[in-house]
């Protein structure tokens, strides 16, 4: 149930940010108990995504270029973290780099598909976090993938409000090849400049600069 109203919240306009999603409607409209939309509902709340408001529903967040930039401060301290542990361990086989190599070719497959705007977005979502948590996963590291977790969805969530452009995600799918040939390589100092693979991160920080400056 969780992951059906991530993918609504990703897709649908009914649930756009500012918007409520009301937990007695939306069982009423699945046929479904209340009880499941209920769970679900606090485990999207969990995440960062949706905040309850009492008398009024599970209101849909928003997330500014402040809030971005913020989670992806997070992010990438606590990837630094990963990135470390697996060169330092020797904890990625071959079949580890295969798995990854086989998501960045299915990220480049959905990148240049023919497929509308919103599918496109969220099948690349879906895949982009796979990579990143299988990445994650194989830290051992159970509190940080949690925490990961809960700010890739973020960010996801982020990328579909403030998406300009199906090329960025070309751009970004391209980009996780560098994260693949740096783990191969043991290159912690490239893997420390990781913010710099996203196309979509860099845009946000440079709208909020000409908007700063009322450009």
């Amino acid at each position: 149930m969780a992951d059906f109203l991530r993918r609504e919240l990703l897709v649908s306009a009914k649930y756009s940010q500012g918007t409520f999603i009301r937990e007695e409607e939306l069982a009423r409209e699945l046929n479904i108990s209340r009880a499941p939309v209920r769970e679900a509902l606090k485990e999207l709340e969990g995440q960062g995504l949706v905040r309850s408001i009492p008398r009024k529903g599970s209101m849909v967040l928003g997330f500014s270029p402040v809030d971005v930039e913020e989670l992806y401060d997070i992010r990438f301290a606590l990837e630094t973290q990963v990135f470390e542990v697996l060169v330092r361990d020797g904890l990625l086989s071959d079949g580890d780099y295969e798995r990854m190599n086989s998501l960045y070719r299915e990220l480049l497959a959905v990148a240049s598909s023919s497929m509308e705007k919103n599918g496109k977005v969220l099948a690349f979502s879906s895949i982009d976090l796979d990579f990143h948590l299988f990445i994650a996963e194989r830290s051992g590291r159970p509190w940080t993938i949690r925490i990961l977790r809960g700010v890739y969805f973020q960010l996801h969530q982020a990328m579909v409000q403030h998406l300009e452009s199906e090329e960025e995600l070309a751009y970004s799918a391209r980009e996780h090849l560098k994260i693949i040939q740096s783990l191969k390589e043991g290159d912690l100092d490239a893997l420390r400049e990781s913010r710099h693979y996203s196309y979509f991160h860099r845009r946000l920080r440079k709208r909020e600069k000409l908007e700063a400056y009322g450009m």
